[in-house]
């Protein structure tokens, strides 16, 4: 995952939501949309145009030039400038429309040599696409074009085209009209016989990685944040605060790694710590301390409500040296919003604070029990972890052992606290809880070819081995046997702790990965993956020593807005990078990889939960379901596809402190995952504008069709069947909303999963508007 692409995302947030819901409308009346904004430069005149977000709005204004044409939009700048007025304009797919209007440059220099002002027309290629400089008269153009399978483009226009530039450009009369749309009727003929090559279980894993709340604060049920006190109480970036007079963060007394709090007591006045912001439900809590305190102190734990300290129920105290284990138990009698933990004593001498947990009490070995049901449903076969790009600045020997003893450490690629709590064990625990396959990634970023080797000698390695018997000692003694491992994160780019040119990282990747394969044979090894020259060298000279060959994609809503254009981004880009590699197989003294698409999804705003904590959409939902049907027709080349991530971040499942719930985007998740088929079928026809695709199930009693409608009408979809096929009453499962901007919260879950009987009269099947739909017919 890039970390450069999210700061580029998060800055993009406001004005890509306001986006989507100004594009909402169709043509009317002769069919002419007329484009013009009013005089002014507010809301209601802008009609639909919007302006670079992170360019000076100094720079825009809605003029009437030479008195005879109000409704200009300008662009005015004695600065040199990446400025542009865009318009999202939303049409009828596979419709024939023209685009006039017309642009005028004044004064327009540019920085470089190729800099200057211009227009662009989304997908439309312009047969003059020139770049203008110096002053112009007005030009007018006037396109034809073909929608295809988009239902909006974009209208932008661009002082700084292809370098930045200043002076002014004016734009005016715009106006789009449509000439003939097509008449759509979907039918897909279905040739039982006409099998592909069965879909990888593996198509429906995912990736779980150690940044924002996806682990510590979603998957992983601790509460307290910084809880063996990497930072110093008191201070700005620690969530504990001091009770009392000040607390010494002493750096001469390191139990996990780093500087404890120590802090000097008295028999008149408690002194402590306390973390507020915390969530209670009507549930029990257990946790502990772990102190160093003088023999003849008791402390006292407690809880908050509000500004209420609720004493706790001490459980046990256990002492191991000079270490002191207090461990408490508490259940709120009713829901707390405004909760907290604190510890505080009275008497003489000091007292140290090493470590420090709470959890719910029904947490299931550590994890949390409501998100581990939610994972449940989604029913992953495999699950990636630790990263992206926390893998490669990570030391995978800091998560092993006492957890109170792990080290806490400055995370750099994502910039927080790492508190090691969740480590090999932790994570092939939750493997196992699941049912599902482990996908290790190693560090081959800051990371050494020896870590790498001994992390796979620890996984699986014998007893008698040196990293096996230390397996052992930390209390797993049989091996892992996790069979796949991917050789690295991302190394292509320059946001990659490690970074280096390829040239140098194929050498990597080869002593990397023949290390690795001296430890176990029998691993299966994931080389790094970028479509173009990184590819190209990999295939040349890591193909020995790679099994699979990563791929990541994400989508934004950087386009024109259209719902159609929004679902079919993530599919699109499935068959594009599948494309790419099968270009590959000309060549038959190198086969081509099968691919591991092990990060795919949609990345953009508003990120509510955290760090990339993205909410989702209906839309969103609507575009996974369209890339699981691409993932089916191309099942030949795609071995796994990881939807990242599975908790919070970019998550199909989202969690708070006292809340879980399943995103649309999870929803179709689990819906493909338990009722979709197995064995893709070839289908003929026009299908548009649906997507259509069709499986059998394994034991083949079952054919499966998974339709995805990205537009707002119902629309009958026709089937041919082959003789003697006869298809009695299913059942139909259908992921949907009132409205594609719809999304699920704690509050409230507008997206549902339901199922219906159905039956197929006259050949046709209705399928419902804005909705991802699995029909599911036994086979007579």
């Amino acid at each position: 995952m890039s970390k450069n692409s999210d700061k580029l995302l998060i800055l993009f947030i406001a004005v890509s939501v306001i986006s989507m819901f100004s594009c909402h409308h169709t043509p009317k009346g002769s069919g002419i949309i007329d484009l013009s904004p009013s005089m002014g430069i507010d809301k209601d005149s802008l009609n639909g145009w919007e302006i670079e977000y992170w360019s000076p709005k100094g720079n825009y204004k809605i003029i009437d030039l030479e008195n005879n044409t109000p409704g200009v939009l300008a662009i005015e700048t004695d600065s040199f400038t990446v400025s542009r007025w865009y318009r999202k304009v939303q049409l009828k797919p596979y419709g024939k429309y023209k685009v006039k209007g017309e642009i005028k440059a004044e004064n327009v220099e540019s920085q470089g040599e190729k800099g200057g002002a211009g227009l662009r027309l989304g997908q439309i290629t312009l047969d003059n696409d020139t770049v203008l400089v110096g002053t112009t008269d007005w030009i007018s153009f006037d396109y034809e074009f073909n929608t295809e399978g988009f239902d909006s483009f974009l209208v932008e226009s661009i002082l700084g085209k292809e370098g930045p530039a200043k002076g002014a450009l004016y734009l005016r009369n715009v106006e789009v009209q449509e000439i003939e749309v097509a008449e759509l009727n979907p039918a897909v003929k279905i040739d039982l016989s006409a099998q592909r090559e069965p879909m990888e279980d593996y198509i429906y894993g995912q990736f779980i990685e150690h940044m924002g709340k996806c682990i510590y604060g979603g998957i992983w049920a601790e509460l307290l944040e910084d809880r063996k006190f990497f930072y110093a109480p008191g201070s700005e970036n620690s969530p504990w605060k001091v009770i009392g007079s000040h607390a010494i963060h002493d750096s001469t007394f390191k139990y996990s790694g780093n500087a404890t709090p120590l802090i000097a007591l008295n028999s008149t006045e408690f002194k402590g710590l306390e973390q507020r912001n915390l969530k209670f439900k009507v549930k029990a809590y257990e946790g502990y301390f772990l102190l160093d305190i003088p023999g003849n102190v008791k402390p006292e734990i407690f809880w908050l409500s509000g500004d209420q300290k609720q004493a706790v129920e001490i459980s046990s105290t256990e002492k191991s040296g000079s270490h002191t284990k207090v461990a408490f138990s508490f259940q709120p009698s009713r829901e707390v919003e405004n909760g907290g933990l604190g510890v505080r004593a009275k008497g003489s001498g000091k007292m140290r604070l090493l470590a420090a947990t709470l959890m719910p009490s029904d947490n299931v070995k550590g994890f949390r029990a409501d998100v581990l049901a939610l994972m449940k449903e989604l029913d992953a076969p495999i699950y990636r972890w630790p990263g992206g790009n926390f893998v490669s600045g990570y030391d995978w020997k800091d998560g092993l052992g006492d957890r109170d003893a792990r080290p806490t450490r400055y995370e750099r690629a994502w910039d927080g606290l790492e508190t090691n709590d969740v480590g090999i064990h932790e994570f092939m625990e939750l493997c196992e809880l699941l049912g599902a396959d482990a996908n290790i990634a190693v560090n081959t970023g800051l990371g050494t070819t020896k870590m790498a080797a001994e992390e796979v000698e620890y996984v699986n390695g014998d007893i008698s081995t040196k990293m096996g018997k230390w397996r052992a000692q930390n209390g797993h003694k049989e091996p892992y046997n996790v069979k796949l491992w991917a050789v690295g994160n991302e190394m292509f780019g320059d946001w990659q702790l490690g970074n280096i040119p390829v040239e140098e990282y194929v050498i990597k990747h080869n002593e990397v990965a023949e290390a690795m394969k001296k430890a176990d044979p029998n691993i299966e090894l994931i080389g790094v993956g970028f479509p173009g020259r990184w590819n190209d060298m990999m295939y040349e000279h890591c193909l020995d020593n790679m099994d699979y060959i990563s791929e990541h994609i994400y989508k934004q809503d950087w386009h024109s807005g259209g719902l159609l254009t929004h679902a079919r981004q993530l599919s699109d880009l499935i068959k594009e990078v599948a494309d790419e590699h099968r270009k590959r197989s000309d060549n038959a003294e190198k086969p081509i990889l099968k691919i591991a698409m092990d990060e795919w999804n949609y990345w953009y705003g508003p990120h509510v939960h955290g760090l990339l904590g993205t909410r989702y959409f209906l839309r969103d939902a609507l575009g996974i379901a369209a890339g699981l049907n691409e993932f089916s027709r191309q099942s030949d080349i795609y071995y796994m596809a990881n939807y990242a991530q599975t908790v919070n971040v970019i998550g199909a499942i989202k969690a708070t402190q006292t809340g879980s719930w399943m995103e649309g985007t999870g929803l179709v998740l689990k819906m493909y995952r338990h009722h979709f088929g197995t064995i893709p079928l070839k289908l003929e026809g026009n299908q548009s504008p649906l997507d259509v695709a069709a499986a059998l199930t394994k034991d083949k009693k079952f054919l499966t069709l998974a339709v995805v409608n990205a537009n707002f009408k119902d629309y009958e979809l026709g089937i041919g069947l082959g003789e003697n096929v006869n298809l009695a009453k299913g059942e139909m499962y259908i992921v949907t909303a009132s409205d594609d901007m719809d999304f699920n919260d704690e509050s409230e879950e507008k997206i549902t999963l339901v199922s219906n009987p159905v039956s197929l009269l006259d050949g046709k099947i209705n399928v419902p508007k804005i909705s991802s739909v699995i029909y599911k017919f036994p086979l007579e």
